[in-house]
């Protein structure tokens, strides 16, 4: 299985070449409704050319959804998604809510990119799979599939329609919001278009320059986000050292895999391992999209560094991207554009037989410092340059760049995204005359989207207003507490006051199963997972969406308590319901919420009730009913 690269770390921008007009008229929009998913929005097709220079014929169209309702004279400003791959017309309505604060002032413009959604969206089966390991092989079976049109897909042909949509609109300027792999197209542009740029909202940003083609940046912010989610004591009875944790975890699957077991929905266990380095990448790149996740990984590597693996296997299914039509997301286009705008350590037009010897020599040149606890050869397997080493040649491009022009900028990221780490953002608002960087302390990827604080919000409302932003942010750090490491025996489980022996520690251990059981459900929800899973050592649970209603089927926290039964109010309030337990420890407790139980354990009366404040859940769900635009890429 492949793991969820960082999202297109690009290119500089190559020069684009217009032997026709590039623009559009506003006579070729004809617009319609845009379904149900933006009913606020018309809809119309531009076609555009495929090549502008002429020498390939075709076009494409470009799909574009505007506003049905704007100020009277307002300027232009398109949104963009992710990826690349993912278009952004079914977010429309979410841009929409997420940007309002500028809408005074602006009509919002969202396109599905060439090569995604309803613009002529590239498909490659073999591609689309999902948990397929790519590999070089592949993605040049991609690109065959594709053909030679396969050459105008880069960012820069991205660019040249944007300007095309600018002119079909008769808009002098546009301002543009990118999202991830957006916020590099945003960028391109303005360097292309300086004069044509009104102002940026870049979140979650590509750096300024092309990356390393062995994302080496997410890797150098590995150490400094994994430590920061155990900052201000909340790994405390933890772990003490959570980067060594991972740094062991890692060098101990490079010598052998990691294997235990999982279990399904049913109960029904299956061996599961991580084969190698890569895939333990997997998680801590997933977390910064995924809150639930992001408490887990201190525990779940501690416990491994222990020799127990269950916690870190659960987190596999949660980890790998999910993969949905090709119109919603193009695993093409992704391998495509990330060949053609990535800093290859050799050229497209190059002899396919001579790229091996060019990464080798690339890989050379950088100090094995620079990716520990990694290996080399794991580094190597895992990158654009790897991927991109059998891509059939083609004549290169030229490339161009330039200077970030002096418009206003909005600039956001947060501390914990490892797709684009903040560094990025750091050094993209450096080069921006009139920027506002604004960094949320705890935040992973897609800040605007999933910050529940609303300081982020405020920095966009300024921005608009065109006030000074501040730094609205400051002081605020939405790092999730880390999750237990989680017994294997009940002997194991910390007992409840006031209850002595196996009975204090059963009742202990039905409290911190019902959370693990809540825990394990949210991780898979913002995964956009279903609500039911398998225990952790063994059968099931089972979460209502609508009720919050939690059904435990033998579900084992510990290997020796299997704990059955219906709660209710397990999403928001206090649990309630009758659970059974057999194994160490046989009887039925009754929980009247986190603070108060009561019950019969091996033929005992129990009564227990918190001394003080009620008990609390230890992780804390953060769900929302908004969908998040995604930002996956390979």
């Amino acid at each position: 299985m492949r793991l969820s690269r960082p999202l297109l770390l690009g290119s500089l921008i190559a020069t684009l070449i217009a032997a026709g007009p590039a623009a559009g008229s506003a006579s070729a929009l004809s617009f319609g409704g845009c379904g149900n998913d933006a009913p606020g929005f018309k809809c119309a097709t531009l076609q555009l050319p495929l090549d502008r220079s002429g020498a390939m014929s075709g076009s494409v169209g470009i799909r574009i959804a505007a506003q049905r309702r704007f100020p009277a004279g307002a300027k232009l400003l398109v949104a963009m998604a992710g990826g690349p791959g993912q278009g952004a017309v079914n977010f429309a309505s979410q841009f929409e809510s997420t940007l309002d604060p500028v809408l005074s002032r602006y009509r919002l413009v969202v396109i599905d990119q060439r090569g995604t959604g309803a613009s002529g969206a590239l498909s490659c089966p073999e591609l689309q799979l999902g948990t397929v390991d790519w590999g070089a092989k592949a993605v040049r079976d991609c690109a065959l599939r594709v053909g030679p049109r396969r050459r105008f897909y880069s960012t820069a042909d991205t660019v040249a329609d944007l300007d095309a949509v600018r002119a079909a609109f008769h808009a002098p300027k546009l301002a543009l919001m990118g999202v991830s792999y957006g916020t590099w197209v945003a960028q391109e542009y303005a360097r292309r278009y300086p004069a044509k740029t009104d102002s940026l909202i870049l979140d979650s940003v590509v750096g300024p320059s092309r990356p390393d083609p062995f994302y080496l940046e997410t890797l150098a912010a590995l150490p400094r986000v994994v430590k920061g989610l155990c900052a201000r004591g909340r790994c405390a009875g933890i772990t003490s050292d959570p980067f060594g944790d991972v740094e062991a975890v890692v060098k101990r699957v490079g010598v052998a895999p990691l294997k235990g077991r999982v279990y399904s929905s049913r109960g029904v266990g299956h061996a599961a391992s991580y084969q190698d380095q890569n895939e333990l990448l997997s998680p801590l790149i997933a977390s910064d999209l995924n809150t639930s996740l992001q408490a887990q990984l201190p525990a779940s590597f501690a416990a491994a560094k222990r020799g127990d693996y269950a916690q870190l296997l659960r987190l596999a299914a949660a980890s790998t991207s999910l993969v949905g039509p090709t119109r919603e997301y193009s695993e093409a286009l992704n391998a495509i554009t990330n060949c053609l705008d990535s800093a290859l350590p050799y050229e497209l037009s190059s002899a396919t037989a001579s790229r091996a010897a060019q990464i080798s020599s690339a890989l050379d040149a950088v100090s094995a410092a620079a990716y520990e606890p990694f290996s080399t050869s794991s580094v190597r397997s895992d990158s654009a340059a790897s991927d991109c080493e059998l891509f059939p040649p083609q004549v290169d491009r030229p490339q161009v760049s330039g200077a970030l022009p002096n418009v206003p900028a909005l600039v956001l990221g947060g501390s914990l995204d490892l797709r684009t780490p903040v560094e990025g953002a750091r050094a993209v608002a450096a080069e921006l005359p009139r920027a506002s960087m604004v960094e949320m302390r705890g935040a992973g990827h897609d800040v605007l989207d999933r910050d529940l604080t609303g300081c982020a919000g405020r920095a966009l409302q300024r921005f608009a207003a065109r006030r000074s932003v501040g730094s609205p942010c400051a002081g605020l750090d939405v790092t999730p507490r880390s999750a237990p490491i989680a017994p294997r025996k009940l002997r194991e489980v910390i007992g409840v006051t006031g209850l002595t022996g196996d009975r204090g520690r059963a009742v202990g251990a039905a409290l911190a199963t019902i959370e693990d059981a809540i825990a394990a459900s949210d991780v898979r929800y913002e995964a956009g997972l279903s609500g039911r899973g398998g225990g952790l050592r063994g059968g099931a649970y089972d979460i209502k969406a609508r009720s919050g209603g939690l059904h435990l089927s033998d579900y084992r926290l510990v290997s020796d308590l299997a704990v059955s039964g219906n709660l209710a109010d397990t999403d928001i309030n206090d649990p309630s319901g009758v659970l059974r337990l057999s194994g160490a420890v046989n009887g039925s407790l009754t929980i009247h919420d986190w603070g108060y139980v009561t019950g019969l354990l091996d033929g005992k009366a129990v009564r227990w009730r918190a001394a003080g404040r009620k008990l609390q859940p230890r992780t804390a769900a953060r769900r929302s009913d908004r969908p998040v635009v995604a930002f996956r890429s390979r």
